[in-house]
């Protein structure tokens, strides 16, 4: 952005928060995928080379379970995409301030009228990210 006014540089800070975050999110759920995927094969290749011992087996067997409540509880793709929709408005605002003139007034009641729209949409812990609004 050009014009470096308080709110611009608001603007652009959570831009780069939200892609931080999104980021986190997504890598993070992607690698309890990877071990879900990994803790899942590992019994039967076990059972077939006969190299698995029965209490390791059987703990590497429970990890799945226990990554796919992990994922249920905190949600991460649902975060991931709660931030990524979030930077992408921030970012059609920021450039309505670059290219079209937006005044700093216009953009703070925009980002306000954002923050309303999305307030209790962040999915949560305790409830379905569905039942949020």
């Amino acid at each position: 952005m050009n014009d470096k006014s308080p709110i611009a540089t608001e603007i652009e800070k959570e831009i780069s928060n939200r892609y931080r975050y999104s980021r986190f999110d997504f890598i993070f759920n992607h690698i309890l995928l990877l071990v879900v995927v990994i803790a899942s094969s590992y019994p039967a290749f076990a059972q077939i080379f006969g190299g698995g011992q029965g209490k390791i087996t059987a703990a590497i067997a429970a990890i799945p379970a226990f990554v796919l409540l992990f994922q249920r509880t905190f949600k991460w793709e649902q975060r991931g995409e709660w931030h990524w929709d979030y930077r992408r408005r921030l970012l059609a605002i920021s450039r309505e301030v670059r290219d079209q003139g937006l005044s700093p007034e216009d953009a703070s009641k925009k980002i306000n009228q954002l923050e309303q729209e999305l307030a209790g949409s962040f999915p949560g812990v305790n409830y379905p990210a569905s039942k949020e609004k």
